[in-house]
């Protein structure tokens, strides 16, 4: 087991490394994300020996930085497309700043191709969790209820309220200074409704390019989500990745006194191919400040 450097440090950030290869991907995120940490933290006895490197300095583990390293320039930078989505489920700025510079720096890259922020304010832990690998779900399908599919995708705002939005706007600001710095290429957004999107598309200086609709709440994309996208060029996806990605006493297990505050997955796609060559995760994490 690694020495635990979160003794020593307010702040720390821990790196998946490229989880393909390791009968961890593709599979439903948040089992992703915490059979991961596990292997990285080396909390998991029966795992193969890993190399993890561990920056005292700045606080931060990485799980075999070299072999994501060697998946990020097998190819030239224009042959792969990187994509990543960040989880938030907390109003800060400096959050989203530090989840785009460990990004930026632990992949070694002077930019990324899009960024697709994800904010739950008021999360359910609960969120019934699409298949990664299909639209197929194990959990009860809204379909089932009728038409609850419609009402669960179209409720972001009503859940959130303004003030939620507000926030989302904040959010978003900091994102957009990436872009404009021209180190991300396009921004999406998770989960709106037509509403909120609509309202965010307004007041944005670089407007959202990619919307994601969760599948394990959706069954029918609501027609207004569907005709605002088509209106303003926003390419609509899917996606089965659950509001909470990761239970707060899952995390306490793997690192005792800390508390996410931020994750996010990247992934690495041969563009002529669309083949995915690499797919991680990386988690911001902190000590409640004593009083």
């Amino acid at each position: 087991m690694i020495p635990t450097i979160t003794k020593n440090y307010q702040n720390v950030v821990i790196s998946t490394g490229n989880i393909i290869n390791k009968e961890l991907g593709q599979r439903q995120s948040n089992e992703e994300l915490y059979d991961g940490l596990k292997v990285t933290l080396q909390k998991e006895p029966n795992a193969e020996r890993v190399v993890v490197e561990i920056d005292k300095l700045h606080g931060c583990v990485q799980r075999d930085s070299e072999e994501l390293s060697k998946r990020l320039t097998e190819n030239g930078r224009n042959e792969i497309s990187i994509g990543a989505k960040i989880f938030v489920n907390s109003n800060s700025t400096e959050n989203i700043q530090q989840a785009v510079d460990a990004l930026l720096d632990i992949l070694k890259v002077k930019h990324v191709d899009n960024v697709v922020l994800a904010y739950h304010p008021n999360a359910n832990a609960v969120t019934p969790v699409a298949s990664a690998t299909s639209e197929a779900t194990t959990t009860k399908s809204p379909c089932s209820e009728g038409n609850a599919g419609t009402a669960n995708v179209s409720n972001w705002s009503i859940r959130n309220g303004q003030q939620g939005v507000d926030e989302l706007k904040e959010l978003y600001k900091c994102l957009e200074q990436y872009a404009h710095n021209q180190k991300i290429t396009q921004l999406g957004i998770a989960d709106l409704d037509a509403e909120a999107l609509e309202e965010l598309h307004k007041t944005a200086s670089v407007a959202p390019t990619i919307a994601q609709v969760n599948l394990a709440t959706c069954c029918v994309v609501p027609p207004e989500l569907q005709e605002f996208c088509t209106a303003h060029d926003i390419q609509l996806n899917t996606h089965g990745d659950p509001e909470l990605i990761l239970q707060e006493e899952q995390f306490a297990g793997l690192a005792p006194g800390y508390t996410i505050d931020w994750s996010l997955r990247y992934q690495v796609h041969v563009r002529c191919r669309g083949v995915l060559t690499a797919k991680g995760y990386i988690v911001g994490a902190s000590k409640p400040t004593e009083t």
